[in-house]
Order: C-alpha cells, then sequence, then structure tokens
C-alpha cells in the first residue's frame, strides 16, 4: 500500500491478524472491551518452575477479576483456537495442567472450550464497534478473511523454497489432498477439519512432519517403510521428503488421511 493511502491521523494495526504476534498486539487495543479486568504478572512462563506436567511454555500468567475477587490464571495467544488442539497433541499433560483462558482472534474449533476454562475471540469484540471506532484500531480488517487464490500465492512462495528434487513430491500432496492447505511460515500445512495433520516443511532438511495418524499401523508404517523419526518430547513424525518417491504419495495420502 502507498504511503499516502494512509491516513495521517492512524495508528494501529493496518490489516486485520494474521500472525499470534498480532493478537497480543490487539488485546492491548481492545483492552477496554474484554469481558472483565485481566492482570498480566508474566510472560513466557517456564513450566519446570510451575510444577506443571507438561513441557511447554505458557504465553503468560496472571489475574482476572471474577465478582470483585482476582484469580489466578494462565493465558494462551493464538491466532485462531484451533492451534490449541495441535498443542494439546504435542503436550497431553495440557489436558491436565490446564489453560485457564485463550485469548484468539478467531474461534474456529468449538471443542477447544473442552480444554480450558474460556475463549475470548477478538473478532466479535472488534466487530461489535461502531464503524469509526474500529477504523482507529484495524484499518482494513477485510483482509481477516484471504481468497484461495492469496493462499496459494503464499503456498508458491513456499514451494520455490524446495528443491528440485523435492517440489514436485509437495506439489503432488498438493493436487491429492481432499482440504485446502494453508500457508505458514516456513511449511505448509495439510488440514483435517479443524487440525493439522500433517505439515510439509521447507528448512534444511526438508521434511514431512505427521502431527496425528490414522491408525496404530499408519505410524508403524511411517516409522519403519519411510524411515521417520520420533520428534523428541512428542509423538509426531520427520519423514525426510528424499524418502517418499514420488510414485508412492497416492498410497501415502490414503494412509494417513484415512479415518475410521
Amino acid at each position: 500500500m502507498a504511503n499516502e493511502e494512509i491516513p495521517t491521523q492512524f495508528s494501529g494495526l493496518m490489516y486485520a491478524p494474521s500472525t499470534e504476534n498480532e493478537v497480543y498486539m490487539l488485546t492491548a487495543f481492545l483492552w477496554q472491551y474484554l469481558p472483565y479486568r485481566i492482570v498480566f504478572e508474566q510472560f513466557e512462563v517456564d513450566p519446570k518452575q510451575q510444577g506443571y506436567k507438561h513441557s511447554k511454555w505458557l504465553d503468560a500468567r496472571g489475574k482476572r477479576l471474577v465478582k470483585r475477587k482476582w484469580e489466578d490464571i494462565t493465558v494462551e495467544f493464538k491466532l485462531y483456537s484451533s492451534g490449541f488442539l495441535r498443542d494439546l497433541e504435542r503436550y497431553p499433560g495440557l489436558k491436565v495442567d490446564r489453560a485457564n483462558l485463550i485469548i484468539c482472534w478467531c474461534d474456529d474449533a468449538p471443542e477447544v472450550a473442552d480444554y480450558v476454562d474460556e475463549v475470548i475471540s477478538l473478532k466479535p469484540i472488534f466487530f461489535s464497534l461502531p464503524e469509526d471506532e474500529r477504523k482507529h484500531i484495524i484499518l482494513y480488517p477485510e483482509r481477516t478473511t484471504p481468497d484461495k487464490t492469496s493462499h496459494l500465492s503464499s503456498i508458491d512462495d513456499l514451494l520455490s523454497r524446495f528443491s528440485e528434487a523435492n517440489r514436485p513430491k509437495v506439489e503432488k500432496l498438493l493436487e491429492l489432498w481432499a482440504q485446502l492447505p494453508q500457508a505458514g511460515v516456513a511449511e505448509i500445512l495439510f488440514p483435517w477439519g479443524a487440525r493439522t495433520i500433517l505439515r510439509a516443511s521447507a528448512y534444511a532438511i526438508q521434511c514431512i512432519t505427521l502431527t496425528e495418524y490414522a491408525s496404530k499401523s499408519a505410524r508403524r508404517v511411517a516409522l519403519s517403510r519411510f524411515e521417520g523419526k520420533t520428534l523428541p518430547g512428542s509423538e509426531q513424525i520427520c519423514i525426510p521428503l528424499e524418502n517418499i518417491d514420488l510414485g508412492v504419495l497416492p498410497e501415502f495420502v490414503d494412509m494417513v488421511s484415512a479415518r475410521s
């Protein structure tokens, strides 16, 4: 966007959140509209110091005022509430030492409410404000829901990072996958409903990461036939793309996406 298109009196987010960091900022901008008072005491909370059963560093801890009394809380910030489902897969102990509050831009996974005390979605709070007030916080909120073309453009950028040998494999995955893949920072995310069960990572070691399995036999095949490695501290399996031949990708997709 050209500089002259931005009002000189504006100070805020140019577009609706597209990252977790922007959710932090928007929380501050909407502070007075949250359903109750919150006090933050610490960010980046070490689980060992708090005696938690899981090993995930929590985003924050603090207090909230409920019925004129302060209650201790832990807080997780997410762009979409469904992101917390991936945390539960990687850190099952979160089901015991529950996070009390999730603050997100969009609550897209109602089942998250089974694992936390409350989800605060900033999107309905923002759109409940008068238009002139919204314009002082987010200049162009219509960027909230990018269309398929913008997703593909971002995915095209990620595809260019894969080697010539691996790029056709990722392209084939995109072709075979039943749902619309999404672009991450350095990964292409393959969703199944609200969950991401497969990630194609364009890191130094280009790989496929399985975050969820259709069956125990699928897990065994991923570890044996494709020489996958279990990631430390989780049940996720990382398979170097060089271990997956282009011709077996239809069989591979059937294996990881089939649901009983």
